[in-house]
């Protein structure tokens, strides 16, 4: 009998001490997006960056393209209608490049980074340029 509740609350702890560290789980992927037909007539091409270490996180989006300057692109995470950021071309590349240092707080979906699973960048009028999923 007693070794069934030393058992038992050996495994509670384990269940305790695994959700804890899932919670503040550290992570360091990174993807090359993928082109859609749209994003190929633009030369389009990208790769994201997720990186979270104790409390500190980060997502990152850089993108090429053969576009004016100044053209805007929106980055979407997980299937979320609100984009997550901007990125903004400038001789040919843009970046979105957000974390949580120095108290800033990270958008909507993006919290944790570690959670992000899927990455979309459509043009101004919505169209699918880029996308990847980790």
């Amino acid at each position: 009998m007693f070794r069934k509740q030393i058992t038992l609350a050996l495994v509670a702890l384990a269940l305790v001490f695994a959700t804890a560290s899932q919670a503040s789980a550290d992570c360091r992927k990174k993807i090359a997006l993928e082109a859609t037909a749209a994003g190929a007539q633009i030369d389009a091409s990208g790769t994201t960056e997720v990186r979270s270490r104790g409390a500190q996180q980060r997502f990152k989006v850089s993108m090429d393209a053969r576009v004016a300057d100044a053209t805007t692109f929106n980055v979407f995470v997980n299937g979320l209608p609100q984009p997550a950021g901007t990125i903004t071309i400038v001789l040919g590349v843009g970046e979105l490049d957000i974390n949580n240092n120095n108290g800033n707080t990270l958008p909507a979906g993006v919290d944790p980074v570690c959670s992000i699973k899927s990455v979309e960048v459509k043009d101004g009028s919505g169209t699918l340029i880029l996308s990847g999923s980790f």
